[in-house]
């Protein structure tokens, strides 16, 4: 039973907001560079949610070891979100260096 369902439900959301906000930026980074625009501050933004995304994360992972976070539904939403954005930011990258060759 959760120990405090407000606090799990806010980190849950805050890992899920940034790091969807983190995923669409690295998406749009993609998009600019195949047009040629300037990309950097995209990938820059991608990479600084992600880093709260991560931040909550953290928090999450806290709350866990002290027993006051039990796994629900929601935090299995935000981790599977916080990797793909994490996988996406990867690729994004690598994408990036690869349409900068041509």
């Amino acid at each position: 039973m959760m120990k405090d369902k407000e606090k799990y439900e806010n980190v849950c959301f805050q890992i899920i907001s940034a790091a969807g906000t983190a995923k669409s930026c690295y998406l749009e980074a993609i998009e600019y560079a195949k047009q040629k625009e300037p990309y950097e501050e995209a990938l820059k933004e991608g990479r600084e949610a992600f880093c709260q995304a991560s931040s909550a994360h953290q928090d999450a992972l806290q709350m866990d070891a002290e027993g006051n976070l039990d796994v629900g539904l929601l935090l299995v939403h935000a981790e599977s979100i916080l990797g793909g954005a994490e996988i996406i930011g990867d690729l994004a990258e690598t994408i990036i260096a690869l349409l900068n060759r041509v």
